[in-house]
């Protein structure tokens, strides 16, 4: 366990060089585990020949193919019959196993583009700061123990830890409240106002001492400065990433209620099970693993590839795992992720985020404040954007009530409003992505130069200039490696723009000036244009593999997982008031106490 200072994005503080076998520290304030583990590839570098890569000449190509993913207006026919809900959640997953890979770093350099290390020389140096298993640690934290703890570092990192925990019902979780007196505030779902993440204001001054003296140690004297000053506000949870935009924090708290929930209930005479912590945060464990196993995969991916992992038991994972420790020899850590999941495959999410939502009642239909809620709102009301809505207003300690989600709106999927405000979906998986993720508010801020920020903001020149700094291998190179071992049985794209609808200027990039790219193309591109050609509403085959294994692999690694043990909600106590098992997302929610 390590606090750490991370968001997505943006440079590194130079003095804090990647070390070998070492996952070093990130830039900006987590309560986050720092399990050391590995990233390595499900491709075979040592068989491959230069035409399975984008080659590096094409590097100002791929800046021309980000900017024609990403309109300056929203693109027409983006619904997908996936709820909006998936986005973040998805989100929140990605947070629990990988961080780095969006990071600066002596293998990874976004303004060079190229790459900067051999395929070796990246598996070996490259760690991931995140535990890669679905155990919650970005809502509960990790034992304050490992190599670089001293016994100082490790007393202050168990205080903070501590203060994540309800002050008086050290059982339960702590949670924030909502700011109110606000005018025009009513919540939307007529609930109780403990419905934001907890924050530093309301910790007890040993806990923040503590936080402060492990930041004082990673940071500048300026920015231990910033940070104290926005000490406050911040959220005192597990990964800082949690509260980037304001959906998937209201989802990290939904997991934090969710936690109290089950205190509650086990107090009721008859569940056979103690009301203590250890046994709320297990069965908290459970419904979530078993959610994602049984929810979010057939959801996102083709149900057909997903039951054909699972009836395989993951193996092509596991076999992952051990080809990369035996090339990695002695450099080992375990617990490898591959780098086409976390660099790739599994940033499919970000082209199905909208650019602006039907949020609750007073941010969306009847439009009590605004009739929709702007992407760009739903940074500014976190504590990293100063709960306002643009720089220029006063900030304010923390979520105003009437900013409280209406997760109903999140769950359902209706397509069919006519009055030119947000659908209920998510958009399709496709190869656009939402204006503002072409400019993003909360990025880029301390990029020394006006180019380097503007490419710290756009999100598709970022991922595309990170698969080439990764060395990742074309789609059309893993493809047909998967398709020869028989994990895939279609075969690749020879030609990307045919798998592109409705995108003649895309199509016309491709035939023309990017045509290397279309025969050639990043991962990433590739697995949104093979979704893309599918209908937008499922990855296709090769995504759908490469997220099902790493997800099916990752929970049947862990022997007390909910996949691993067989569990099923009609085993466990809990139960909503009509007796019924919390066995969908929308029984997570009531159960929660944060949807009615």
């Amino acid at each position: 366990m390590t606090i750490i200072v991370q968001s997505h994005g943006g440079p590194t503080t130079p003095t804090r060089a990647l070390r070998p076998l070492e996952a070093a520290v990130p830039a900006g304030g987590d309560v986050a585990p720092d399990e050391r583990a590995d990233f390595g590839y499900l491709f075979d570098h040592e068989a491959a020949t230069a035409d399975d890569y984008v080659p590096d000449a094409v590097l100002p190509l791929l800046d021309e193919m980000a900017r024609l993913m990403v309109p300056d207006v929203e693109a027409p026919q983006t619904e997908s019959d996936i709820p909006a809900v998936m986005t973040y959640w998805g989100q929140f997953l990605d947070h629990e196993l990988t961080a780095r890979t969006d990071r600066e770093s002596v293998v990874s350099d976004l303004a060079a583009g190229v790459p900067q290390a051999s395929a070796a020389r990246i598996a070996a140096e490259l760690k991931n700061a995140r535990s890669p298993r679905f155990d919650l640690d970005s809502v509960y934290g990790g034992p304050p123990i490992g190599p670089d703890f001293t016994p100082a570092s490790a007393a202050q990192t168990a205080t903070v830890v501590s203060g994540m925990r309800h002050p008086s019902n050290p059982a339960k979780m702590r949670i924030g409240t909502c700011l109110t007196g606000e005018s025009n505030d009513p919540i939307p779902d007529d609930l109780d106002r403990h419905r934001d993440l907890p924050r530093f204001l309301q910790v007890e001054p040993p806990v923040r001492d503590a936080y402060l003296a492990l930041a004082q140690s990673q940071l500048t004297p300026a920015e231990f400065a910033a940070f104290r000053a926005s000490l406050p506000s911040r959220a005192i949870i597990g990964d800082k990433r949690n509260e980037e935009n304001l959906i998937v924090a209201q989802f990290h708290l939904s997991v934090l209620r969710f936690h109290n929930r089950v205190v509650d209930f086990l107090a009721h005479p008859g569940t056979g099970w103690l009301a203590d912590f250890a046994a709320a945060r297990e069965l908290t464990r459970l419904h979530y693993q078993w959610l994602i196993a049984e929810v979010y995969l057939p959801a996102v991916c083709d149900p057909a590839v997903v039951a054909r992992v699972r009836a395989e038991r993951a193996a092509p994972f596991f076999a992952f795992r051990a080809a990369h420790a035996a090339r990695a020899g002695g450099t080992t850590l375990g617990n490898a992720l591959p780098l086409e999941f976390s660099a790739a495959a599994y940033r499919f999410g970000h082209t199905m985020v909208r650019g602006s939502y039907d949020y609750n009642r007073n941010f969306g239909r009847p439009g009590g404040i605004l009739p929709e809620s702007p992407f760009e709102l739903l940074f500014g009301f976190t504590a990293g954007g100063g709960f306002r809505p643009s720089p220029q207003a006063p900030a304010k300690p923390r979520l105003p009530a009437n900013w409280i989600i209406d997760w109903a709106r999140f769950l359902e999927v209706r397509t069919n409003f006519d009055d030119g405000l947000p659908q209920r979906a998510a958009r399709a998986i496709d190869t656009a992505l939402a204006p503002p993720l072409g400019d993003l508010a909360n990025e880029g801020a301390d990029a020394p130069t006006a180019d380097l920020k503007a490419l710290h903001r756009h999100l598709a020149r970022r991922n595309l200039r990170r698969g080439l700094s990764l060395r990742l291998p074309t789609g059309q190179a893993l493809h047909r490696q998967l398709k020869a071992a028989g994990a895939l049985t279609s075969d690749p794209i020879a030609d990307i723009a045919a798998a592109l609808r409705g995108k003649p200027e895309m199509a016309t990039f491709l035939a023309g000036p990017g045509a290397a790219l279309a025969r050639a193309t990043p991962l990433w591109f590739y697995i949104l244009a093979e979704a893309e050609a599918g209908g937008g509403n499922r990855l296709g085959e090769l995504g759908s593999w490469i997220v099902a294994t790493t997800f099916v692999g990752v929970l049947l690694a862990d022997p007390d997982s909910a996949l691993s043990r067989g569990f099923t909600p009609a085993q466990s106590p809990l139960r909503t008031p009509d007796g019924a098992p919390v066995d969908s997302l929308e029984r997570w929610m009531r159960f929660a106490l944060v949807m009615n």
